[in-house]
């Protein structure tokens, strides 16, 4: 059955010779499922790849090796790495060695970090005398192939496309260190990434994703900041708690970007969309035939496309108590059995978790596990609402007039729009923070794109965002007004799309879940006030 084209995964290969050969090679056997697009190329400062990204478009690019780690430190779309396992180590050493006893062997070092044991025992298994050189870029294997050329009486070499290409260029025989077999996981991961990137709440990688700059100018969000970069170095679990909107997803953005794991993806979870009986296919994966409907092939669970970077668990107060107890496990153990598996995969990864929920309350309210919470919160971050840090606001928003400027082809000065609404913004509430900061913006930048920048004036501003005039007070905050107010919003959303709670969520920035806690709040609410308006009036 052929795949609908806005469903079709978009996959930019980038590599060079014998790899791109290797993936054209099984490339066929996903043309049902992707649009692949090889690129030949060893990635460097000279090659603009911000520029292929805007040609080609993909949902997800693939590569090897430090190929890979710098894409992924350059690029906003997800980067998949190439898998180097075990047996295409084995397997390629078996071909050098019926051309030569001596073998030199070029791995990236974070994929040889694991297999160390395995390099020690290679050479008696296999009868050869083995030379194996890290490298950590590709000019650093360059020169390690040079200079063991030069040293050494060297023979044959087993490494990537690139430090093979060198070889053979020299009339040294070369052997490439992935197989077909690792180019297919290569693929199919790259597609499941692609698809998890269109699913809400898989990868965090939208148009609302977070800004590559983080933004802030308040003392307190410095504070929170230093912290996030503190706790990036530790391999602790960092628990990020705060109202909805209030930038949870950037300072996860943060940690990664500062980590032991930046090479690696961060790959967002949104604890509060996923159905029970998908729980397990899509975090922890599963096997070709694992089950009537599963697709051919298998595919990588989330939490596995997370191995060596982030998995940052988001509204995970939203997770129902029987998933719990699986995350709770993968957590402890660093590993999964996908379905349908009989072999366990071992992981290594750093966890970021986030709520606007009082995890401490529904633990002894018994809506949430004490030891999922304890395993979460080793390291603690308390992220401030907008109305306390008022000074990040002008920054803020006028990143995001140029931002939406540019996306709907205006062209003015940010200040001169931020100008106008500067002191509303300044006095506002913000009872939906940043994201209602956001969607404040795009509504002002849309109506002069109609209009013209000269058109916004006091006027029309309380025309685009009655929000701002409504009176709260102080202790309007503290007692309830900003939630009558976010309430109100709600229901007016509810309305505005007829009861569609798909799109009332996607609407106001929140999941399903989320959405589904509140109405029933609200419900509750309002039959409690029925009850006792019934009461009163009999006699």
């Amino acid at each position: 059955m052929s795949v609908a084209a806005s469903d079709r995964i978009k996959v930019l290969i980038v590599g060079y010779r014998k790899f791109s050969e290797l993936i054209n090679a099984v490339t066929p056997e996903f043309a049902e499922h992707a649009d692949i697009t090889i690129v030949e190329s060893v990635a460097s400062k000279d090659v603009e790849y911000e520029d292929l990204i805007k040609q080609y478009q993909p949902d997800v690019v693939a590569s090897a090796g430090s190929n890979a780690a710098y894409l992924n430190a350059t690029l906003s779309v997800p980067v998949i790495s190439q898998p180097v396992t075990d047996t295409d180590i084995i397997e390629a050493l078996a071909k050098a060695r019926r051309i030569a006893a001596r073998v030199h062997i070029f791995t990236y070092h974070p994929e040889s970090a694991a297999p160390q044991r395995l390099f020690s025992t290679l050479p008696q298994l296999l009868d050869i005398d083995l030379v194996h050189h890290n490298y950590s870029t590709s000019d650093e294997a360059a020169q390690r192939l040079l200079l063991a050329l030069a040293e050494e009486d060297m023979q044959v070499v087993v490494g990537p496309s690139f430090t093979c290409h060198m070889a053979e260029q020299r009339q040294m025989p070369a052997i490439l260190i992935y197989s077909k077999e690792s180019a297919r996981e290569l693929l199919r991961r790259a597609i499941d990434a692609g698809r998890a990137a269109h699913r809400a709440g898989a990868l965090s990688i939208s148009k609302d994703a977070p800004p590559t700059r983080f933004i802030i100018r308040s003392e307190r969000m410095e504070r929170v900041a230093h912290l996030a970069r503190t706790y990036a170095r530790s391999t602790g679990a960092v628990l990020l708690q705060g109202e909805s909107g209030t930038g949870k997803e950037h300072v996860a953005h943060e940690i990664h970007r500062h980590s032991d794991y930046a090479d690696g993806p961060l790959v967002a979870v949104n604890c509060g969309s996923i159905p029970h009986e998908l729980f397990e296919s899509e975090l922890f994966g599963y096997v070709d035939g694992a089950f009537t409907s599963s697709r051919r092939g298998g595919r990588v669970g989330l939490v596995e496309q997370a191995n060596g970077g982030v998995l940052y668990l988001d509204e995970v107060g939203e997770m129902p108590m029987q998933q719990q107890v699986k995350l709770l496990r993968v957590l402890q153990e660093k590993r999964i059995r996908p379905l349908g598996s009989n072999r366990e995969v071992h992981l290594d990864f750093k966890v970021v978790a986030a709520t606007n929920r009082e995890l401490i309350d529904a633990v002894r309210s018994g809506e949430f596990r004490d030891d999922l919470y304890y395993r979460l919160n080793v390291l603690s971050l308390q992220l401030p609402p907008l109305r306390e840090r008022v000074d990040d606001i002008p920054a803020i928003a006028r990143y995001y007039i140029e931002q939406y400027s540019k996306q709907y082809g205006v062209l003015f000065e940010s200040r001169t729009l931020y100008g106008v609404v500067g002191d509303q913004f300044q006095s506002y509430g913000w009872p939906g923070n940043v994201r209602e900061l956001q969607n404040f913006l795009e509504r002002l930048v849309v109506n002069c794109a109609e209009d013209g920048v000269g058109s916004i004036n006091d006027q029309r501003v309380r025309e685009i965002l009655p929000e701002l005039y409504v009176e709260v007070t102080s202790s309007d905050v503290d007692g309830g007004a900003l939630k009558l107010q976010e309430e109100q919003a709600i229901l007016d959303a509810m309305s505005k799309f007829s009861n569609d709670k798909a799109r009332v969520a996607e609407y106001l920035g929140i999941s399903s879940t989320t959405l589904w806690r509140r109405l029933k709040a609200i419900q509750g609410a309002a039959g409690k006030v029925s009850k006792v308006v019934q009461a009163s009036s009999n006699p």
